[in-house]
């Protein structure tokens, strides 16, 4: 076990050691990150006016464990697909990723066209230091495609070689409504096999769930996303349900982000039941919800428009309940109407079913 753990003190010493030699570079780099950590379970969401669907499919076997993901956006005309195969049952145990992503964006300059397509193959080890650590190590080969906007017929493809070392925590007790999840990752980049990039990235993210009483429930969430470097580096988005309420989608963008998302659920009627035929409802709440982010980086940026720092702050009204369907798992729905605390007259509308945002 100690000899692991040097193993990755050694590695990420490796990873860094060359961040004093990092020199200045500032130019666009394409590149729409937007991770989803995902709790063991199969589970679906799907979100109203924007048409936006996300899936999840775990399977568990003897030996390794399977999931798919899917992911569609009607608005923004997003989609994604992915596949992850990992064994489970040794001290080290391996595992690849696959991922096939197609973004449209329209904030960006024009030398490149409005679509990117990210293609990545990630092989990746990790050990699990007792039932609820674990650390990682990932290899990504990734490739972004993308075109001239005014040579449409040719397409310009960055290459992306990186490594990242990763920690996660994750508990559950015996009431399923409560959990934490906490993760932290450093993932460098490097120009070997015809890579272009050379940044170093670090993440952090914690999701909290607690029931303080039958009547009241909290869900934090809480992340920041970042280059450390002045390298050419990914861009991140704040805005919309997943991050900041209230704003357009991807409203805000640079090359580091904060953003925390606090939900309250007030439930005055614990044991809330009703059932009309086949279907049954439970769990009727009354949802607050306050998102708070904040971009820094942008202002370097060519060819974009300035983006101030200040944080930014979304509150949300709603309700929701749970439903039991003939032939669907349980089911949240939820309603909630949301605005920016600088224009209190800009009410944005969400409905969904399959879980909570948070």
């Amino acid at each position: 076990m100690s000899v692991l753990r040097c193993f990755f003190i050694v590695l990420l010493i490796v990873i860094t050691c060359d961040i004093a030699l990092a020199q200045e570079d500032t130019d666009l780099v394409i590149i729409k990150i937007n991770r989803i950590v995902f709790v063991p379970g199969n589970k679906y969401t799907f979100y109203i006016p924007t048409f936006e669907f996300h899936m999840l499919f775990q399977k568990k076997f003897e030996t390794f464990r399977s999931a798919i993901t899917a992911d569609y956006d009607f608005r923004r005309k997003d989609m994604g697909f992915g596949m992850s195969h990992a064994l489970y049952k040794y001290v080290i145990n391996p595992g690849i990723n696959i991922d096939d992503n197609l973004y449209f964006r329209e904030v960006f300059s024009d030398s490149t066209g409005v679509w990117r397509r990210k293609q990545a193959i990630t092989p990746f080890l990790y050990h699990e230091l007792s039932e609820n650590h674990a650390v990682g190590l990932a290899f990504k080969f990734e490739r972004e495609w993308s075109p001239k906007r005014k040579m449409s017929a040719k397409i310009i493809s960055n290459p992306d070689r990186s490594v990242k070392l990763y920690y996660l925590f994750q508990k559950r007790k015996a009431n399923i409504l409560e959990h934490t999840f906490y993760y932290f990752s450093f993932e460098r980049s490097y120009k070997i096999f015809k890579g272009k990039y050379n940044f170093f990235l670090f993440e952090t993210f914690l999701k909290h769930s607690r029931e303080i009483n039958k009547y009241i429930r909290y869900n934090g969430k809480y992340s920041f996303r970042g280059n450390l470097t002045s390298q050419k580096s990914p861009l991140f988005f704040l805005g919309g349900h997943t991050n900041l309420m209230g704003f357009n989608n991807d409203e805000f963008w640079g090359r580091r982000v904060f953003n925390s998302q606090n939900l309250l659920e007030i439930k005055p009627f614990p044991e809330f039941k009703f059932s009309m035929k086949d279907a049954n409802f439970r769990r009727l709440s009354f949802l607050f919800q306050i998102d708070v982010g904040q971009v820094r980086g942008a202002s370097r940026l060519k060819d974009l428009k300035l983006q101030n720092r200040d944080f930014k702050f979304g509150f949300g009204v709603g309700f929701g309940f749970n439903t039991d369907m003939p032939y669907m798992p349980a089911t949240d729905v939820h309603f909630i109407l949301a605005c920016p605390s600088s224009d209190a007259s800009d009410i944005k509308f969400y409905f969904g079913f399959g879980e909570w945002n948070i």
